[in-house]
């Protein structure tokens, strides 16, 4: 029962903790039900800004086409004295079915301050695709030329068409940008493309800066003196989370390469053979036929160096790049419950998204929001650069003179190979006292549409003496909640043990006789005394000696049968009844037995002698037997 009472309040205490806990939400979502070869959207949504070391599962069965793709968002609002911020940050996958069946995608695993958190798992259930023909002939123009495809690249070697990926660098430090490019050489036509499979990026945080508009930049290229056309068509600026070796997975594209062949239908025959002939034929005679290429990439392994942990300062958050810090305050001199904003910006190249909300100091009379995140990042050929401002809202709800120290920052500046630290300037600012009306707060801020003030949202501190009472008694952790809580268990375990006692009672049959013993006696009296008032001698006697010896018996748990004067003698006193009461217990045997059968036993004042002896002497040896 102790076991059970500690293990229900443990229990209580568990349901309070769950209702203090953080409410964190990270969930998992795409569609249930794809067919092979479907392309569909998996995000992973979290509701708040502050995720860190991403981590993502492992898509068995799935082509990972993009992704991770990172995206977020925040609003404020104050409603009636609350403050409602609300956030979201997602990260998308696009992904292709490969085999028909069932697949299970792992939970992915986020940390946040910390801790860490895992996503739910999904269920795919993956179909039969439909398929489509197409005709193999088609017109194509009015010259006559005759479009074929292919699938069987006999008429196109690895040397005419290939896909190339190259790195702007091939060791960097952890947190360095990396540029990666994926270019397609061809010495022969090519009428379009298509990207079936993008590398996952292992290891890296990637972002894609092809461009807004997929323009693909095109340009001549010699390679082993062998002339190519080359098209850049992807460009993914790569920032590595790890150190080591990593290595970039190939890159796969499918083309149509349109090779010129001769028309067998040439009416003219050797006519039109000849050079002089030639542009004239190719333009009107020749056909095309369109020949399907796979092409991968080659893989890239990039050396990865950790950063220094020399010199390492305690703020340092992963910044790595060119960069710098700056600040601004829109007001100085306000009243208490007028907002001001501070703005932070950190500008410059690197990993600026990566960039997590700074560490600021505010003075605690100050009320201070979760910073928006503001990003004027462009993403070009030489990578990403830009700035990250964050907006901080405060309302100061006291009056005096407060300091706002410098805000410290550092990264690991790439090109002189080091920590730097900068910091910016530090702010004094004049609160005076408000006028106590909050419908009159303004807001000198860029954000006024996020943040809205009604009525009187925001109470001032009185500073005035005034009487407090209390006007809610909180029922949770009162005495009567511990009363109410504990006292059933008490009485359960109360009840248990009694109930457990009665029961080890009951198997013992000697000690119920013992126990009963006594109140058997008085109600084979009682009985004797009725038959005493009927003057019925015969029934009185016989119930006067059941009442002795029947009490004798259970008292001392001797069979009935057994028990005889000189027994009965012995037997009460090795119970440490007085010789005495022994000796005087026999004589009222003697003297019952004298009475019933002597004449004159049967009158009343006789009967009611023996009723009397009986009676004092089952009351002596109680007494002395206790």
């Amino acid at each position: 029962m102790k076991n059970k009472l500690i293990f229900s309040f443990l229990l209580l205490l568990s349901f309070v903790k769950l209702g203090l806990a953080d409410n964190i939400q990270f969930t998992a979502t795409a569609k249930t039900n794809v067919s092979v070869g479907e392309k569909f959207v998996i995000t992973y949504s979290l509701n708040t800004n502050s995720a860190a070391n991403f981590e993502s599962p492992s898509f068995n069965g799935f082509t990972v086409l993009s992704g991770p793709n990172q995206s977020s968002s925040s609003s404020m609002q104050i409603y009636n004295g609350k403050t409602i911020q609300s956030v979201s940050y997602s990260i998308t996958y696009i992904v292709m079915a490969n085999n028909e069946g069932k697949f299970t995608i792992s939970p992915a695993t986020v940390f946040i301050n910390g801790k860490t958190y895992k996503s739910n798992s999904l269920n795919i259930n993956v179909g039969k695709g439909n398929s489509s023909t197409q005709s193999a002939g088609n017109n194509k123009n009015q010259h006559n030329q005759t479009v074929q495809e292919n699938n069987t690249p006999t008429n196109v070697s690895d040397k005419d068409i290939f896909l190339k990926a190259s790195t702007d660098k091939k060791s960097v430090v952890q947190g360095e940008q990396i540029i990666v490019t994926y270019k397609i050489y061809t010495n022969v036509q090519i009428s379009q493309y298509v990207i079936n499979k993008l590398p996952s990026y292992s290891g890296f945080w990637s972002q894609d800066i092809t461009g807004k508009n997929n323009n693909v930049k095109q340009y001549n290229e010699d390679v082993n003196g062998k002339s190519y056309a080359v098209a850049e068509i992807r460009k993914v600026a790569l920032f590595p989370q790890k150190s080591g070796t990593l290595t970039i997975e190939p890159l796969e594209v499918e083309c149509l390469a349109q090779i010129k062949t001769k028309s067998k239908k040439d009416p003219f025959g050797d006519i039109f053979n000849d050079p002089f002939f030639s542009g004239f034929s190719n333009s009107f005679f020749d056909s095309y036929q369109n020949v399907k290429r796979v092409l991968n990439s080659n893989s890239l392994n990039i050396n990865i160096e950790p950063l220094p942990e020399t010199n390492k300062p305690n703020d340092f958050n992963g910044a790595v790049g060119n960069l710098s810090i700056s600040s601004t305050i829109d007001n100085t001199d306000v009243k208490t419950g007028d907002a001001i904003t501070l703005k932070v910006t950190i500008s410059g190249s690197g990993n600026l998204s990566l960039i997590d909300k700074l560490k600021i100091n505010f003075p605690p009379d100050f009320e201070v929001y979760d910073p928006k995140i503001v990003d004027n990042i462009t993403l070009g050929s030489d990578g990403m650069k830009g700035s990250r401002t964050f907006e901080y809202l405060i309302i100061p709800r006291n009056a005096g003179q407060f300091t706002i120290n410098p805000v410290s920052f550092s990264y690991y500046d790439l090109n002189k190979k080091q920590y730097i630290t900068q910091t910016t300037d530090s702010y004094n600012l004049n609160i005076a006292k408000g006028n106590g009306n909050e419908s009159n707060v303004s807001i000198n801020a860029v954000n006024k549409e996020d943040i809205k003030y009604i009525g009187s949202d925001i109470r001032y501190i009185k500073k005035n003496n005034f009487n407090l009472k209390q006007t809610t008694h909180v029922f949770f952790g009162s005495l009567l909640f511990w009363g109410l809580f504990l006292i059933p268990i008490l009485l359960f375990i109360l009840f248990v043990v009694i109930w457990r006692k009665k029961i080890k009672e009951n198997n013992n049959i000697a000690l119920m006789k013992n126990k009963k013993a006594t109140k058997i006696a008085q109600n084979r009296l009682k009985k004797a005394q009725l038959y005493l008032k009927d003057n019925n001698s015969n029934a009185f006697y016989e119930e006067i000696f059941k009442a002795l010896w029947g009490y004798l018996s259970d008292k001392l748990n001797i069979p009935v049968s057994e028990l005889s004067k000189e027994t009965a003698g012995d037997a009460l006193l090795n119970k440490s009844v007085t010789e005495s009461t022994s000796h005087q217990f026999i004589e009222t045997l003697n003297d019952c037995e004298f009475a019933r059968f002597a004449p004159g036993g049967n009158t009343s004042q006789t009967m009611d002698s023996v009723y009397s002896e009986a009676l004092n002497i089952i009351s002596i040896i109680e007494k002395e037997l206790k």
